[in-house]
């Protein structure tokens, strides 16, 4: 008997006796098997009945029939040490419940295995044909792959006695290919399930990808071996019903008539891990887009309860100017509600970031656009600084430079500082400011406003024409409020615009 034949029997002998000694199903299948082999090997026994004698002359008779001797007991099939007979080939697999998102794991793992399966069926197959020990070297593999397929409820086509590695092992290395590149759409797919709304721009695509894995799996396992894949099944029958609920349309490798190329899963794989990036990458910056409009609503309720001060707002300033800069529009609704309570509170800030300049802008469109209630607010009680105001204000001009222009803003202050005419210039990115000139050299205009919180324009731009002119020019940095603009009225100007004393 061959050397590396004895061995493997004399592994196999010994490992079945050490497993009998525990497991009682074995023990009785192996006394079951020897019995099955004596009672084979015995003679039959002569059955026939012997004539009896008779005194008289014997009637001339026929030979007579010796009945056949009854045949052993078959032998029961032989299965011990091999996986077990792979299921009849069905012409068509029916899954009754059809396959849930739940069972999603399953078919991964499955999937997984089954391509690690069919690298150690080629892989085997050379280390036999190269002289491996088969008793320290193939037979581990063996039952280390087989036990973990049990355990998974899987049955490995590709390591079953009844499958033979084909000389040309490239149709397998396409299927066990394929086999992943389904494993990967599943689990592309089953991340993206909680949130499918949020990520369908992902789980769209996701869906199309699986579709082409599961059809170049079919062909391929159909090139191989002509069977039928439950995994791949499952796939299939998966797509159809998420489709379905979702009310998606999955345009390709659907039909039998529309299949994918076995042979084309690298390509697909690149494509399902691009994919996987680009999600992972906006989760990413979703979680710091979370991050930092948390951090601007702590620090903005901080300044809304009077306890904020320059390093909050400093906090405020930059959370908002990573959000625009991550791509969040500056007109998005959440950083508007964050600013819009504390807007009045803002600092005067010298150079503020671009972004936040944006921010502001839309803001400022946004409260010109808003309708007025149906019943105002009563008007702020005039402080002693409009009061003030008005006296240095009366009967004379304005001009204010700022964003969009708010009528009720507009007549309020008209009103509260008995101006003559308040003229409101809307300004706009990249405008040259030739067209302010006229506006403030007109004799009757006695102040300059500058709206620095919406003003696309910078200080000096504007003082240019006001020294030209010799008209004082006042930095408003908050609101529109008739308190607020008095305020700054009286705080800068009231010098340059109190009456010269008679002489």
């Amino acid at each position: 008997m061959n050397d590396d034949l004895s061995r493997a029997l004399q592994s196999l002998a010994g490992r079945l006796v050490e497993i009998a000694g525990r497991d009682d199903g074995l023990r009785d299948d192996l006394r079951a098997l020897a019995s099955a082999l004596l009672a084979a090997t015995d003679r039959p026994e002569d059955v026939s009945e012997p004539v009896a004698a008779s005194e008289s002359e014997p009637a001339e008779v026929g030979p007579v029939a010796t009945p056949s001797p009854t045949p052993p007991a078959p032998l029961p099939e032989l299965t011990l040490g091999r996986s077990p007979a792979p299921a009849p080939k069905p012409a068509e697999i029916r899954i009754d419940r059809g396959t849930s998102d739940e069972d999603l794991p399953g078919v991964e793992a499955r999937c997984r295995l089954k391509a690690e399966g069919i690298r150690w069926a080629v892989s085997r197959r050379r280390w036999i044909d190269e002289g491996s020990d088969f008793a320290f070297e193939v037979a581990p593999r063996d039952r280390d792959i087989l036990d973990r397929a049990r355990s998974a409820g899987c049955f490995l086509w590709m390591n079953s006695p009844d499958f033979s590695v084909p000389d040309d092992p490239s149709p397998l290395e396409d299927a066990a290919g394929c086999y992943e590149a389904v494993a990967d759409a599943v689990a592309l797919v089953r991340g993206l399930l909680p949130n499918v709304e949020r990520d369908r721009r992902f789980f769209e695509p996701a869906l199309d990808l699986l579709a082409e894995a599961q059809s170049a799996l079919r062909v391929a396992i159909e090139r191989v071996d002509d069977r039928k894949d439950p995994e791949q099944f499952a796939a299939y029958d998966w797509l159809r019903g998420v489709a379905a609920r979702e009310q998606i349309y999955i345009r390709r490798f659907m039909r039998l008539d529309d299949p994918a190329s076995p042979s084309g899963h690298p390509n697909i794989q690149a494509r399902i891990e691009k994919l996987d990036a680009g999600l992972q990458e906006t989760l990413r910056q979703g979680k710091a887009r979370k991050s930092l409009l948390s951090k601007a609503r702590y620090h903005a309720r901080r300044v809304a309860g009077d306890m904020g001060d320059d390093y909050d707002w400093g906090k405020i300033v930059a959370s908002v100017d990573a959000l625009i800069a991550g791509g969040e529009a500056a007109s998005n609704v959440e950083v508007r509600e964050i600013l819009l309570p504390i807007l009045d509170r803002m600092p005067d800030l010298e150079d503020p970031p671009r972004n936040l300049q944006l921010v502001l802008r839309e803001i400022d469109r946004y409260l010109a656009a808003r309708r007025t209630a149906a019943e105002p607010a009563p008007p702020e009680a005039p402080t002693a600084e409009v009061v003030e105001a008005a006296r240095l204000l009366g009967g004379k001009s304005v001009v204010l430079i700022g964003g969009a222009r708010r009528p009720e803003a507009h007549d309020a202050i008209r009103r509260a500082f008995n101006l003559k005419e308040l003229i409101w210039i809307e300004t706009r990115e990249h405008e040259s400011i030739d067209h302010f000139e006229p506006s403030v050299a007109r004799p009757d205009v006695a102040l300059v406003i500058l709206a620095i919180r919406w003003s696309s324009h910078a200080f000096g731009d504007v003082k240019a024409f006001c020294d030209r002119y010799d008209k004082p020019l006042l930095r408003l940095p908050r609101g529109y409020s008739p308190n607020q603009v008095a305020h700054e009225v009286v705080g800068q100007c009231s010098e340059r615009l109190a009456p010269l004393p008679e002489a």
